[in-house]
């Protein structure tokens, strides 16, 4: 298994794919192309100059508000960066999918005969929606239900400000609404860091009301009276962060003794209901589940970030990923960090040299738990490893 990546910040179609290439010769088993929308309109003819170039038998990719390279980020300004991959014994199935397919795919069954894979060949997917167009969470619902346990990692693309505006790119051509993306399947494994990037406030609650994403009540109590006792409780500097934005993190197993970050599936606090002392949060609730509040900041980011990759640097010990694919959202980077290539610098430091793309999304796709969510404010890698030692 090899892969090797480039970024390029050039303007002339023909140069993009040249500094694409850089040093490459023969065929590919797999590319993945991220191109700003600043060059959306040059994408068909980016694509006809690479395969010029050399042999992709796999290409997907998308617009996007910012591209990540193996060094850099560049934001705010035109730029593409591409992955190439060789993978020996890798079965890999590119595939579009439009609203209208998702809607009649009714059962497990429908999606295996869509895809044409089965749980049992434990497939891992790379997904890139668009946002205006396709209804991500209601994809993730059914892969979640077709294949249990099974990654997804992904980003909405993003660039784009009205439907319609965003680019797709598969081996079938180019599309401006729907989902591509990638089955995979044998000689590889995929391990996923999905960094939301908040820290734990206070104690857990079991939720005792609730009706669909209205929080009544904690642990018998009205959820406005918890809340307010818990900020109550804070520092001078962390109630400053809670004016700014409170979330809810729902536990993804009830039976967890001691809860620490990714025990959590991140969710924002988007209202209050003060006439019934209840919350609003961006995701449905159940009675019985447990929650925790958390705050979000540049420092808590880098903190989460920094840990997760320390686990994963753990858990592998010698083994090095041979690639990753980067999905960071579009309001980290410069704008939370207040410095360049921040989480693309941090991801090397634990686990590089290691060739990478990524780009900035709409929304970041990855594994919580064992279910696959769309996220906010979070990066979702993608690490790629050969099954076999």
């Amino acid at each position: 298994m090899e892969f090797v990546s480039q970024i390029t910040t050039s303007n002339d179609c023909y140069q993009i794919a040249e500094e694409l290439t850089r040093g490459q010769t023969g065929s590919f088993d797999l590319g993945v192309l991220f191109v700003s929308a600043h060059r959306k309109d040059s994408i068909p003819a980016i694509i006809h100059v690479l395969r010029e170039k050399i042999y992709i038998k796999n290409l997907i990719g998308c617009t996007s508000a910012g591209i990540i390279g193996a060094s850099e980020e560049i934001e705010r300004r035109p730029a593409a960066t591409l992955i190439l991959g060789r993978l020996p014994d890798v079965k890999i199935t590119p595939f579009f999918m439009n609203q209208a397919q998702l809607e009649g795919l009714k059962s497990p069954v429908d999606w295996h005969n869509y895809f044409e894979v089965y749980p049992n060949e434990r497939p891992v997917f790379i997904a890139l929606p668009d946002p205006f167009m396709f209804d991500a969470m209601a994809f993730l619902s059914g892969l979640n239900q077709a294949y249990p346990a099974v990654p997804v990692v992904g980003g909405l693309a993003s660039g784009g400000m009205s439907p319609g505006e965003n680019i797709l790119i598969t081996n079938g051509g180019e599309f401006n609404e729907g989902v591509v993306g990638l089955v995979l399947t044998g000689n590889i494994r995929v391990d996923t860091v999905v960094s939301q990037g908040c820290k734990p406030i206070g104690q857990t609650y079991i939720v005792t009301g609730a009706v669909e994403n209205r929080i009544l009540s904690l642990a018998g109590r009205p959820f406005l009276d918890v809340l307010k006792g818990e900020l109550g409780k804070l520092s001078p500097s962390d109630q400053l962060l809670a004016q700014e934005a409170i979330f809810v993190g729902i536990a993804m197993n009830e039976y967890t003794e001691h809860f620490k970050r990714g025990d959590f599936l991140i969710r924002g606090l988007m209202g209050l209901d003060p006439e019934n002392n209840a919350g609003v949060i961006a995701d449905f609730v159940k009675p019985g589940q447990t929650v925790q509040f958390h705050l979000r900041d540049a420092k808590t980011a880098r903190e989460d970030l920094s840990e997760l990759l320390t686990l994963q640097q753990t858990k592998i010990q010698s083994e090095k990923p041979k690639g990753a694919l980067v999905f960071c959202c579009n309001g980290r980077g410069e704008y939370l960090f207040r410095q360049k290539n921040h989480d693309i610098e941090v991801i090397q430091k634990h686990l590089g040299p290691l060739p990478a793309a990524g780009f900035f999304c709409a929304g970041e796709i990855g594994p919580v738990g064992k279910s696959n969510f769309l996220h906010g404010f979070t990066n979702s890698i993608a690490l790629f490893y050969p099954a076999k030692n």
